[in-house]
């Protein structure tokens, strides 16, 4: 928050892999600004054998209901992390903590790339993905989830569902079936993403009427954007954020 607030921005909704939010809904006072948080959640789901991940933003508090589910997800990121590991047969790697058996954190490829990193496995965390996590080795199970029940779940308590990062190719197999599940938005600006791909998805969510959203993306890697150094039309955000009683 201190660095949201440093970057001059009035609104946010902060996100991690399943996670749910821990501060509460609405204005917070950070040091001379007022920040408003959004409640939201980045939710893993798999189509076809691909995970993909949908962003899920609620109006209001994220309902009990939508909490439960993520608990759920994260207790089920635990056992994948610990699967992953008991796989590999590598020494050194810690088993989750108490905190991601119990749903209240999130362990990802990340994690478990950088705890090989620390057992001496690997020279740093993309060397660690290349040779040990990476999605295309299929040494770290799939997520468990399938990414319609993420939209259509999100829908039943109130949220609006925008697809993360959609890679183009996802989008040429697999728009229809989230469009028939409910979805409702597009991420189509985000930093580092190119000019043509951009509007390819921009057109595409107008074709659709689906909202815009944009995302920074932003896990703390050092070769990225800070948080609030971009930003995309207002006209393009409108009918979203209005969606989200941000604007009259």
């Amino acid at each position: 928050m201190r660095r949201a607030a440093n970057a001059g921005l009035d609104v946010v909704a902060l996100t991690d892999h399943d996670c749910a939010p821990t501060l509460p809904h609405g204005h917070h006072r950070v040091g001379a600004r007022t920040i408003r948080v959004i409640h939201a959640a980045e939710v893993s789901g798999c189509i076809a054998g691909r995970e993909l991940h949908i962003l899920v933003y609620f109006p209001g508090a994220m309902p009990t209901v939508f909490r439960r589910l993520l608990v759920r997800l994260c207790q089920a990121r635990a056992d994948r992390y610990q699967q992953a590991a008991d796989a590999l047969g590598l020494p050194g790697i810690p088993a989750p903590d108490a905190a991601a058996r119990a749903g209240d954190r999130a362990l990802t490829r990340v994690h478990l790339s950088r705890a090989l990193v620390a057992a001496g496995h690997a020279r740093n965390v993309a060397d660690a993905f290349h040779r040990f996590t990476g999605s295309r080795l299929g040494k770290v199970p799939l997520v468990n989830f399938q990414v319609t029940a993420a939209i259509s779940l999100a829908r039943e308590a109130g949220g609006l569902s925008s697809w993360a990062h959609p890679p183009l190719d996802a989008v040429d197999a697999h728009l229809g079936t989230l469009l028939a599940a409910g979805l409702d938005g597009l991420e189509a600006v985000r930093p580092g993403l190119r000019g043509r791909d951009r509007s390819t998805l921009q057109r595409l969510a107008h074709k659709h009427r689906l909202f815009v959203t944009g995302g920074s993306d932003y896990h703390g890697f050092p070769w990225q954007r800070a948080v609030g150094q971009w930003s995309f039309p207002m006209r393009e955000a409108r009918p979203f954020v209005r969606r989200l009683g941000l604007l009259g």
